[in-house]
């Protein structure tokens, strides 16, 4: 019984829907049928399936899915170029924006190592140069005045017993005078100062320190008269004989980047010039607001041109191989798949699914999918995409249950002249110059005239123009009143076939007229 009621149920649901197909293509009949009645010159029988791939669109109707069939001249339209797919030796070069910063392993800071007062500064300027060797500060210290006379009194104790028997007794004397100028050597205290401290034979009240490092002052935290600590740091020097540069770069462009590879650096001011230096570090973190990567490039610094916080364009060269290339242009990327079009020749185009490298210099390199010698189209990947899709569609069409192009009307290219439409109390007419409308510019004239016959001038004409096909956009002109109600513009027909042309026309206090014409423009 359950049976008996699943065949009623789709037996019905059959029936609902041929009732509904019959309808929707007697309905689509009439409105033809009409179209026809007012514009006889627009249709015609076709008959049979003889001459249709003649028709745009339908050229492709027995090819194989995914090919397209373009003449020359609509490859010229197009803009169709083609390529040999050959092997490229294709180098990468990646230009960044970067600022100079401190190389941190040449900076290094100065402490006093002992608490005492400062007395006397010998550099006393942020930005100074200083040498390795070069005095810094005197400073009077306790410490080390008490530690010069315990230098002094073991150094004069030695002496004494020098010539004990008992080793004992010498080697302790010898060890007391070892500490003692140890001590005073790991506060800074050069070999020259204790010399001098041993001719003279007593302590001196103030010691002087000198620069354990060359560069340049960058921080000073030192004055004449304060109180130092052990801790406290006094100086911060730079040596900027090299200099790092943080380059930013874009995300995408990281894979490229490998420690080692060479990286020119030059100055907004000075673009001839540009500084030699090598990729030292990648950074292992992004920066989210900027999608970027810091990439840390070292370069010499030859004259000091280079300051720290100073902006410089980086430029990284990546090195390339030889690899099958296509130009990029030739691809149609839907986002899963790859496309490119294979130049069959006779103007046959095979839609190909490729595999993808790196893209350098405008090209990618194809890893799989492709051949050496092989043509391609190298531009126009979307129209041509296009067409191979409507001329699928098209042949789906014609291979569906009943619907033979026996007998079929099909619309077929206007006569050459004006056509005649009603709208409303206006008689429009549109007309072309040259009269047989052609695949390029044309002129697009509107006669418009009153129920009385009278030329209408105080019109506002607007053009809308386009091709029912994929790809298609719609254009635009706005036309002028040139004489008697005559209204003119320029309108350009990227090809040949059928044309919808769409007028408007806005009168004071009158509502808006809209009429569709077809043109037919011919090669």
């Amino acid at each position: 019984m359950a049976s008996s009621n699943t065949f009623k149920i789709l037996g019905v649901i059959l029936l609902s829907g041929a009732i509904f197909a019959a309808g929707y293509f007697w309905g689509q009949s009439k409105v033809h049928q009409e179209v026809v009645s007012k514009q006889p010159s627009a249709s015609s029988d076709m008959g049979s399936m003889k001459g249709m791939s003649d028709m745009p669109g339908m050229a492709g109707m027995n090819m194989a899915p995914g090919t397209a069939m373009v003449s020359p001249q609509m490859q010229q339209l197009m803009g169709v170029r083609t390529a040999i797919v050959e092997a490229k030796t294709l180098s990468k070069t990646i230009r960044a924006v970067g600022t100079v910063a401190y190389d941190e392993s040449r900076v290094k800071h100065v402490h006093s190592k002992v608490d005492g007062w400062v007395d006397k500064l010998y550099i006393n300027s942020t930005g100074a140069f200083v040498s390795k060797g070069q005095p810094l500060f005197s400073i009077y210290s306790p410490d080390l005045v008490a530690t010069q006379n315990e230098y002094l009194m073991a150094k004069k104790n030695y002496e004494s017993l020098a010539t004990s028997s008992i080793p004992e007794v010498k080697t302790g004397a010898s060890s007391l005078v070892a500490a003692s100028r140890t001590r005073l050597a790991l506060w800074d205290i050069s070999e020259q100062q204790l010399r001098d401290l041993e001719q003279k034979g007593e302590a001196q009240k103030t010691l002087t320190l000198y620069s354990p490092y060359s560069g340049f002052v960058i921080k000073k935290d030192i004055n004449e008269g304060m109180k130092v600590m052990g801790d406290k740091e006094l100086y911060t020097i730079a040596d900027l004989s090299s200099v790092w540069v943080n380059a930013d770069v874009y995300e995408s462009d990281i894979p490229f980047i490998k420690v080692g590879q060479r990286a020119d650096i030059s100055l907004s001011y000075s673009p001839g010039e540009p500084l030699k230096g090598r990729v030292s570090y990648i950074y292992p973190y992004l920066d989210e607001k900027t999608r970027t990567v810091k990439v840390r490039l070292e370069h010499p610094n030859p004259g000091y041109k280079l300051k720290p916080e100073m902006y410089v364009n980086a430029e990284i060269k990546i090195p390339g191989e030889t690899r099958l290339s296509i130009p990029e242009e030739a691809v149609l990327d839907s986002g899963t798949r790859k496309i490119v079009f294979l130049d069959k020749g006779d103007g046959h185009f095979e839609a190909k699914e490729v595999g993808l490298g790196p893209k350098m210099e405008g090209f990618y390199q194809v890893t799989s999918g492709l051949k050496e010698g092989e043509k391609i189209a190298a531009s126009s990947a979307f129209l041509l995409d296009s067409e191979s899709r409507l001329s699928e569609a098209m042949g789906a069409m014609a291979g569906m249950p009943g619907m033979s192009m026996e007998g079929m009307k099909m619309d077929t290219p206007t006569k050459a002249g004006p056509i005649e439409k009603k709208a409303g109390d206006l008689t429009l007419t549109l007309s072309t110059q040259p009269e047989k409308t052609k695949a390029g510019e044309n002129t697009l004239r509107l006669k418009i005239m009153d129920k009385s016959g009278k030329p209408v001038t105080d019109a506002q004409v607007s053009f809308q123009y386009t091709m029912v096909m994929p790809g298609m956009v719609l254009s635009k002109a706005e036309a002028k009143h040139s004489k008697n109600g005559l209204y003119e513009t320029k309108a350009n027909f990227g090809m040949a076939g059928t044309w919808d042309v769409t007028v408007s026309v806005r009168r004071p206090g009158q509502k808006e007229i809209q009429e569709k014409f077809k043109l037919t423009a011919q090669q």
